[in-house]
């Protein structure tokens, strides 16, 4: 897994690569859905299942804000609550 700056996160997220940043990451998971998270595995940002993007439309940090803007994938998402898109996480 790459350690970059977050700044540098948006081309990791849209090859869909592993990396770690600063309380942001971007993880493969095994059941083939690519996922970036805030603050470890506990906030979603943005999921990749099969040819669709979500995400997280729950309110944000400005913290948190910051690191969605530095990694949306630049495609078309669908927005969803933080919990239904750990639902389809967890699918």
């Amino acid at each position: 897994m790459a350690n970059i700056s977050n700044s540098k996160c948006r081309s990791y997220v849209q090859a869909l690569l592993p990396f770690k940043g600063s309380n942001l990451c971007g993880d493969l998971l095994g059941n083939g859905i690519y996922v970036v998270w805030s603050y470890g595995q506990h906030w979603p940002l943005f999921a990749k299942v099969g040819d669709q993007w979500y995400e997280n439309d729950d309110r944000y940090s400005v913290t948190t804000s910051k690191q969605r803007g530095q990694a949306h994938p630049h495609a078309d998402t669908i927005k969803v609550p933080c919990a239904e898109l750990k639902s389809i996480i967890e699918r």
